[in-house]
């Protein structure tokens, strides 16, 4: 047990040399001189500069190329159309919702029991119920920019209202955040749902 306790206490004697060895290369480096004896003095060696070579020197980085463009100023689309056939006994409702869940189209809820139109959609507008006598209903984006990437999505409901199953027909028209158009017959009366994929969910049933 002595044994192992001299030999412990002579491996921590080297360490704790080599530690002051180091030490004291520390501090022979960070002095301009250090006494090593009486009388004597160490100057310590100035670190030179290494000069860049000449293709370093020359080389710099190459920056991309940057493209500018410009894109049109926002202005008004007509993102969804309803037109259906012009008969005096054929009424349709348009209605339009964004990410939101904001409406734009006739409420039954407001000013009940006939309803009233509401605009509930930012910088957007219902045209209003154009009644039985058509053409058409549509739903226009005022801040639609072409090409765009910030451009919103909005998703449709027809409502075709009458007693007669495929008593006229209808039409819709919609145009996607990426400005695709797209037309779709539809046959009276019915409820239509209306979206596109990764569009927002239609939060109620208007008609």
């Amino acid at each position: 047990m002595q044994v192992a306790r001299n030999g412990l206490s002579a491996r921590r004697w080297v360490v704790i040399a080599l530690v002051g060895a180091l030490g004291l290369m520390v501090v022979a480096s960070g002095s301009n001189a250090v006494a090593s004896g009486p009388g004597h003095a160490v100057t310590a060696k100035k670190c030179k500069k290494h000069k860049r070579s000449a293709a370093a020197s020359k080389k710099k980085k190459k920056c991309k190329k940057v493209h500018h463009v410009v894109l049109p100023a926002p202005a008004p689309l007509v993102r969804g159309t309803l037109a259906f056939t012009n008969t005096s006994n054929n009424e349709v409702d348009l209605h339009a919702f964004d990410a939101s869940g904001n409406h734009a189209g006739w409420d039954y809820n407001v000013n009940p029991p006939s309803g009233s139109l509401v605009n509930n959609i930012p910088n957007a507008r219902h045209n209003g119920d154009v009644g039985s006598g058509g053409p058409s209903e549509t739903f226009t984006d005022d801040i639609f920019v072409l090409g765009g990437p910030s451009n919103r999505q909005f998703s449709f409901v027809a409502c075709l209202y009458g007693d007669n199953p495929g008593s006229y027909t209808a039409s819709f028209t919609g145009v996607t955040a990426a400005g695709q158009s797209n037309t779709i017959p539809l046959n009276g009366p019915g409820i239509y749902s209306l979206t596109v994929p990764g569009g927002p969910p239609i939060p109620f049933n208007p008609c």
